[in-house]
């Protein structure tokens, strides 16, 4: 059905099929778009977002203890699943991602985030060769190209949160699935990248299964699999996720975690990660607002976090919708028509947008980086809709791409402009600024306001913030060592005090002659003597003190 559409195309549009022919041709326009697409991403890469959100710093910092002794923060040797918040767990696949390039680079922004450049620019090549394992080249690089503008894989790319690795990972691991019908060793490779799935996010644990339960009896029925690739495949991805797997039943148990020769299965006693699950304490009220969540967050304006979305374009722009619409129905009104082999990336895609709307009915609170598995999906088939529009009305393709162009700049603008002056908030810039301004400070013991949020949720998003910030060394925020940096110093928990500074702890240190460095609020400030401290302002939110008489 294919050849067929491509060569009534080709008699109409002749020079098109030069293109389609030309190997090297297609080679070309698909490298230079994805030059394209480093290049934006690229582009003042570090910031925006200004600042550091505190679930990459707690990633990096992780990443930073595994690099320098195979340890989480804590102390934990090669956890497959992070402590973390302690009650509140994390991924580890991101952070592990992290550790060549602070190997080869040193710590820092640039470096933390490199790896989320990258992996994603990987995914849109998978997302080219995925669009082309549908309906060929054209279709394949119409999508790469709402791939490289979307403003949710733009956005996403730029930071590093460890949720969002996950569809490029299951990505990369459908292209291998589909590739591997035909070149067998493909189709394994495939189970391993579906298996690391459940390292990038949580979620993959009862989606992936889900997904892959659902393509193993369609493809067994039409013997695209035996059974002996069946079995070889549920082996090897079991080998994969047992550890992730066994880590969560642990959990489920309340049993003790498993120290092997090489990683650690920990057990989270004290975890609330269960509460993200609808069926946990399930209610209808709970599961009505997670479908109209679904629907709002992947179709509307995202979950209007600005860390996640621009409420103005929408995850994947809101023109994307109408030919999400188009594309579904053109997908659904040819599948019968089909060839057998043609079908199978279709039934994948189906069954992967049945997946991303599976995790979003059965996950609390739906964000978008908690459905972030359903807007591949989204763009491709949206993708498909403009193929489908462009052939049946070629001249469309220049009032689609101007529109398109048009509001890719716009996003770009807004992105580096006011959307940019704004992630300094979200992204605790006051606060990093003045705990790099203190680290420049020599002293005995640092008074940190605890929580920049504001909020009073306690000392460890603070906590982390700082480890980020003054790079603490894991031995050294352990106790094993008092060595930070070369320099022998006070244990970490004499120099380091996050709380709320008040008058009476101001006279002790005063009494005690300490060198004491203060990063305070605007309420803490006037606690302070102008006189007496030197007092540096950041952005009037934050404010770093030191005593001038011990200077």
């Amino acid at each position: 059905m294919r050849r067929i559409h491509s060569l009534k195309y080709s008699l109409k549009y002749p020079w098109k099929q030069k293109i389609l022919e030309s190997k090297k041709i297609e080679l070309l326009l698909v490298a230079l778009l994805l030059l394209a697409a480093i290049v934006i991403r690229a582009y003042h890469f570090g910031a925006p977002p200004i600042g550091v959100h505190q679930d990459e710093a707690m990633a990096a910092v992780d990443a930073k203890a595994l690099a320098d002794y195979g340890t989480d923060r804590y102390g934990m040797r090669y956890p497959v699943h992070f402590t973390a918040w302690r009650t509140s767990q994390m991924s580890v696949l991101l952070s592990y991602c992290m550790i060549p390039f602070i190997k080869l680079l040193g710590f820092s922004t640039v470096s933390t985030r490199l790896p989320m450049l990258v992996i994603s620019c990987l995914g849109l090549l998978a997302l080219y060769l995925f669009g082309r394992q549908l309906a060929g080249k054209w279709t394949g690089m119409i999508v790469l190209i709402l791939g490289i503008i979307s403003p949710w894989h733009y956005m996403q790319s730029r930071w590093s949160f460890d949720c969002n690795l996950f569809p490029h990972v299951f990505l990369i691991a459908v292209v291998l699935l589909i590739a591997g019908l035909k070149k067998k060793p493909l189709l394994y490779l495939s189970m391993v990248m579906f298996g690391l799935c459940s390292y990038a996010y949580g979620i993959a644990d009862y989606s992936v299964p889900l997904f892959l339960l659902v393509v193993a009896i369609y493809l067994l029925r039409q013997q695209a699999v035996n059974w002996k690739e069946l079995a070889a495949c549920f082996v090897l991805y079991l080998v994969i996720v047992l550890p992730e797997f066994l880590s969560m039943l642990l959990t489920l148990l309340g049993k003790p975690g498993i120290e092997t020769p090489l990683f650690t299965i920990p057990s989270f006693l004290s975890s609330n990660r269960g509460n993200d699950i609808l069926f946990a304490n399930f209610s209808w009220k709970q599961l009505w607002e997670n479908i109209v969540w679904t629907v709002t967050t992947t179709w509307g304006s995202g979950d209007k976090s600005v860390t996640n979305t621009m409420v103005r374009f929408g995850p994947v722009y809101y023109i994307t919708d109408l030919f999400f619409v188009i594309g579904l129905v053109s997908i659904l009104r040819r599948l019968r028509r089909m060839d057998k082999t043609e079908r199978y990336p279709y039934v994948a895609l189906l069954a992967w947008l049945g997946m991303g709307l599976w995790v979003g009915i059965l996950t609390k609170n739906v964000t978008v980086n908690r459905i972030n598995i359903i807007f591949y999906p989204v763009l491709i088939i949206g993708g498909i809709g403009i193929a489908h529009c462009i052939q049946k009305v070629h001249l469309l393709s220049v009032p689609i791409a101007a529109v398109y162009g048009v509001m890719a700049l716009m996003m770009a603008q807004m992105y580096f402009g006011s959307w940019g002056e704004l992630s300094r908030t979200y992204y605790y810039d006051p606060y990093i600024q003045a705990l790099n301004y203190a680290h420049t400070i020599d002293c005995d013991a640092y008074y940190i306001y605890p929580d920049p949020q504001g909020i009073d949720a306690g000392a460890t998003l603070g906590e982390i913030l700082t480890m980020y910030t003054h790079q603490i060394d894991a031995h050294y925020y352990q106790g094993i060592s008092n060595v930070q940096d070369g320099v022998e110093l006070r244990p970490y928990k004499e120099r380091y005090h996050y709380e709320n500074v008040t008058a009476e702890t101001i006279a002790a240190n005063e009494a005690s002659g300490e060198r004491v460095v203060y990063i305070v609020d605007s309420g803490q400030r006037e606690l302070f003597d102008p006189e007496k401290y030197e007092i540096t302002s950041i952005y009037d939110r934050f404010y770093v003190v030191k005593d001038r008489s011990k200077s």
